[in-house]
């Protein structure tokens, strides 16, 4: 059975998958300068990583059984194609939760301490500044209470912080366990980014959610409250940010996720002073790895016996 990962990168994603395929696997690793429709016709097995699965994609890749994300995202798969072509859609939901919530508080902290203007500090050869800013006992506002977003909340209660969140289905016994100060239901997206001084999004990318944070939404956020993203890029606006960091609507924000990836280095955004990238690596450790490398592997060995993969979506 032939596996392609299908985006080049992902160093460690590719070598912990490695280590739990079945031998009757071959896992080859897309080559970027060749089109991925011409690298799929022998594929049992496709792997998206940031990768677009098409219906054109799929229509060349006839032995194709199972897309199997190695991760959560699925918004670049063509669902309703892989539906009709009775494809196999699956993914691997959770495994890189902790991972995610421990960048978003290092994303915060970043952001509290004024990062950038500390390295340019240092580079300066200046000493004891600039001043920055506790977490402890500030509102965290969290956006998309699932599975990192209840990790992070974890984290954050016990740094000291207020935390206060919205939920698609909010549950009055899953905030009163995690010693939330507020949880609502979407309609609450107004109180909390009024509340909150950190906003962090832990949302999925759906019809519903992209442009979910927009000029409307971050003029409501304090001047000084910092926005971090580690979800999907289209869930913010892109303009209406550029120019709430530009005119200062808000102190900053922090993103590991983008509208294009890989993202173009010289956008004007990422030349702002009050803004910190990471290249979408918020998931990206030895251990989420790990955990999500044994249930991509779980899935193709039931795709091999004839059985369906689990967190299956088609």
């Amino acid at each position: 059975m032939k596996v392609l990962f299908c985006t080049a990168g992902f160093l460690q994603a590719i070598e912990a998958l490695k280590k739990y395929l079945p031998k009757e696997c071959e896992l080859i690793v897309r080559d970027e300068n060749v089109p991925l429709i011409k690298q799929v016709r022998d594929v049992e097995v496709l792997i998206p990583a940031m990768a677009k699965i098409t219906r054109e994609v799929m229509l060349a890749a006839p032995k194709l059984k199972l897309i199997q994300q190695f991760g959560v995202g699925l918004e670049g798969v063509d669902i309703e194609a892989a539906k009709e072509l009775g494809i196999y859609v699956a993914n691997v939901p959770g495994a890189n939760a902790i991972s995610v919530a421990e960048h978003a508080i290092f994303l915060m902290l970043a952001l509290a301490r004024k990062f950038n203007y500390a390295l340019k500090s240092f580079q300066e050869g200046k000493i004891g500044e600039p001043a920055g800013y506790e977490l402890y006992g500030k509102t965290l506002g969290i956006i998309g209470l699932g599975r990192t977003g209840t990790e992070l909340a974890k984290r954050a209660k016990a740094l000291g912080m207020r935390v206060v969140a919205i939920k698609k289905n909010p549950d009055p016994k899953l905030a009163k366990r995690l010693g939330l100060d507020f949880l609502g239901g979407p309609k609450d997206l107004d109180l909390v980014l009024r509340r909150a001084d950190f906003i962090s999004i832990h949302v999925s990318l759906t019809s519903e959610t992209r442009n979910l944070i927009g000029e409307r939404e971050l003029r409501l956020m304090k001047k000084i409250a910092f926005l971090i993203n580690t979800a999907r890029g289209p869930v913010v606006n892109r303009e209406a940010l550029y120019k709430a960091l530009k005119e200062r609507w808000i102190a900053g924000a922090a993103l590991d996720v983008f509208w294009e990836e890989p993202p173009d280095p010289n956008d004007p955004l990422f030349n702002l002073d009050n803004i910190i990238v990471t290249p979408h690596i918020a998931g990206v450790t030895y251990e989420a790895c790990e955990r999500i490398a044994k249930e991509v592997a779980e899935n193709i060995k039931r795709v091999l016996k004839g059985l369906p993969p689990k967190y299956c979506v088609v």
